[in-house]
């Protein structure tokens, strides 16, 4: 599954580095957002990010940031300084991963490639039932009893992991467009009503009798209750 960065800077010869470097160095597997400063507060809107590249001046300016982004968003974090930084300031904050302005690239590429490495080996398991295991990185549903793997699309993963960190609510389509497509206007839903047919029926092949996926009288779209 594709990893989702933000990145925090208002220098612009660096985010056009990070464009036309990282999808060299890690093919597809990211999503960049740039934010600018005056518009910093839109990452609460942000429902995961994966990892954040911040300028310190931002944090300096408002330590909210920071604490966001550790505390709500679980987010691996790079912070770069300018080249008169202090280096108290260096030490307050030596438990994140820095690099300082002049520098080079490869030094950033460094520290996200651990930080792949270290996504990759430490890949969650999402819990369906008992024996039925997702993992959204890979995009596998694993039955454990019986050893049967089924892959899974990118969409299709995308749209399990989403319904399941929502298990509680009933999701419309209006949203699992936005937050899972980042479709922002109304279109037409088929496409989403075949990706959840195809998903659907790769569930049901674990031969659980109830159907994973239910929809409303209003079209939203839950998680049945599941038995093991």
């Amino acid at each position: 599954m594709q990893k989702k960065f933000v990145i925090i800077e208002n220098d612009k010869l660096l985010n056009d580095l990070i464009v036309q470097q990282m999808p060299i160095v890690f093919e597809n597997y990211f999503n960049i957002k740039f934010l600018k400063s005056y518009n910093i507060n839109v990452v609460s809107e942000f429902n995961t990010i994966d990892l954040t590249i911040v300028n310190f001046k931002f944090i300096k300016d408002d330590s909210n940031i920071l604490l966001d982004l550790e505390n709500r968003k679980k987010s691996k974090i790079i912070i770069v300084y300018d080249n008169q930084v202090e280096r108290s300031q260096l030490k307050k904050y030596s438990n994140y991963n820095f690099v300082v302005k002049p520098f080079k690239l490869n030094q950033m590429i460094d520290i996200i490639r651990d930080f792949f490495i270290s996504y990759e080996t430490h890949q969650k398991n999402i819990k369906i039932t008992n024996n039925l295991i997702f993992r959204p990185e890979t995009k596998l549903l694993l039955n454990k009893k019986s050893n049967v793997i089924i892959n899974l699309t990118e969409k299709e993963s995308r749209l399990l992991n989403f319904i399941l960190e929502n298990k509680d609510s009933v999701l419309k389509k209006d949203e699992i467009l936005i937050k899972v497509w980042g479709i922002t206007e109304r279109i037409n839903t088929h496409t989403l009503e075949t990706h959840i047919y195809s998903l659907k029926k790769k569930l049901n092949t674990f031969d659980y009798n109830h159907s994973f996926i239910c929809s409303d009288n209003l079209g939203g779209y839950y998680f049945n209750e599941l038995k093991t």
